[in-house]
């Protein structure tokens, strides 16, 4: 331990600066995650860290908290204008269809057409959206040449394969390719390797890719970041291209590089507490009576934000969740690895959510918010093992798996968020995109079990 934390302290940052997450640091270390997190809270503990929830640590002490800000002041037309631009950033008007009409919108928002009518003209005027005919459209990409590709940049081996563990990532890559042959762009796919001496870029056969000697002129990329453990360094070298950069990014929103510019944009499609907010939601208006949340990958961000969520939700119905949560493990690929097996790490799954629930939580809780499908599976072969009535569930994903075992499911929008990415990297000055910054795409809870 003393090793270390001395380590840890030769590495220091500035202060407020991140640390990587407890997973990366135990693997650089070689540790478990375990030690790790004991050496952190000991550095915690003399003021050289401080930790921040559904965060992680950084650097230095925990800055006090700002003061209380003064009740809101904004006019309900200021609020739906907020409203309707996060709507905007979020995804959910379809860039390449008009948007519904004054009427509509104003109903969705709780405003007379007249005051909504107002409010877009206002958008229109200041560059937000524009007027064809009647209709409201986001502003279209500006004409590119005849022929044009953009890099679609994923996770990838020494041979160039493409790496999909997840359906999500599958689902991507085949978004990609359908809507930017729709927008007649030729995408080129590309792999990201890391490796311990660094990360490269390769082409299907696994030779060195350069993107500046393309046959086809180069618009933009579009890179995931998907069980990259160094995101900042596969960033960096994709920035070099000088062409915007669109990011799929699955990590920490603190750890996403703001760097205020168009050409470099972040979309956000699970983290955040959003998903749990809208599964709580739906469970209640099923007047449930008890609520219980199953994670055995508590480590991961995105596994705390969805509890928060969920706890947001059920604030003030007097129903209390019950936290069956493991915070050893951020994800099944984090403890595959460590399995040194697929199978091992099934098992080892299997076990850890045995070890979860109880027969009297399945008893006593006929309602289960399960961390993602995969995890739910297995709840479902526990009951069926120890021949216990199935709870209900409602998970997060929306697999395969959710559509087999006929289970309500969050589905996270990777359509969408594709829609966007080609749009900021075909229209990179667009006022949408002009900040730059991390955009949290919308979801949609798909409804299987009724009861």
């Amino acid at each position: 331990m003393k090793h270390l934390r001395e380590s840890l302290i030769a590495r220091s940052g500035r202060e407020g600066q991140p640390l990587p997450s407890v997973r990366a640091l135990a693997h650089a270390h070689q540790v478990t995650p375990r030690t790790m997190h004991r050496a952190l809270k000991s550095l915690e503990r003399e003021g050289l860290v401080h930790a921040l929830d559904r965060k992680g640590f950084f650097w230095g002490r925990n800055p006090p908290p700002p003061a209380p800000l003064a009740a809101s002041s904004r006019s309900r037309s200021e609020d739906v204008r907020e409203r309707l631009l996060e709507d905007l950033r979020r995804g959910v008007f379809h860039p390449h269809k008009p948007l519904p009409d004054s009427r509509t919108l104003g109903e969705v928002h709780g405003i007379g057409a007249r005051r909504m009518s107002l409010l877009l003209s206002d958008l229109v005027n200041n560059g937000w959206l524009v007027r064809k005919g009647r209709s409201l459209h986001i502003p279209p990409p500006t004409p590119g040449r005849s022929r044009a590709t953009v890099a679609v940049v994923s996770r990838c081996d020494e041979h160039g394969m493409l790496l999909l563990d997840s359906e999500r990532e599958t689902d991507f890559l085949k978004s990609v390719r359908i809507q930017s042959r729709e927008l007649a762009l030729e995408p080129l796919f590309a792999g990201w390797h890391e490796s311990p001496s660094g990360g490269r870029l390769l082409d299907h056969q696994g030779s060195p890719l350069r993107l500046d000697r393309q046959p086809l002129p180069l618009l933009g990329i579009l890179a995931s970041t998907w069980l990259i453990q160094d995101p900042q360094d596969l960033i960096a070298h994709l920035r070099s291209a000088k062409v915007p950069l669109s990011v799929w990014w699955e990590h920490p929103a603190s750890s996403f590089p703001h760097l205020r510019s168009g050409s470099l944009v972040g979309f956000n499609l699970s983290f955040g507490a959003s998903a749990g907010w809208e599964a709580g939601r739906h469970l209640r208006t099923m007047g449930i009576r008890s609520l219980a949340f199953v994670s055995p990958f508590h480590a991961s961000e995105w596994s705390r934000s969805r509890l928060e969520g969920l706890r947001q939700a059920m604030e003030g119905t007097g129903i209390e969740v019950l936290e069956r949560v493991d915070a050893t493990w951020e994800s099944a690929w984090h403890l595959r690895q460590d399995a040194g097996s697929a199978p091992e790490g099934e098992r080892r799954l299997r076990s850890l959510v045995e070890g979860l629930v109880s027969p009297a939580d399945l008893a006593d809780h006929p309602d289960w918010v399960v961390v993602n499908d995969h995890v739910a599976v297995h709840l479902i072969g526990i009951c069926r093992e120890r021949s216990i009535p199935r709870p209900r569930i409602l998970s997060f994903d929306n697999t395969s798996a959710s559509e087999a075992h006929q289970f309500d499911s969050f589905e996270f929008h990777t359509d969408g968020m594709v829609r966007q990415m080609l749009q900021q990297t075909l229209h990179p000055n667009a006022k949408l995109f002009q900040d730059g910054g991390l955009h949290e795409m919308m979801g949609r809870l798909v409804v299987r079990e009724r009861r």
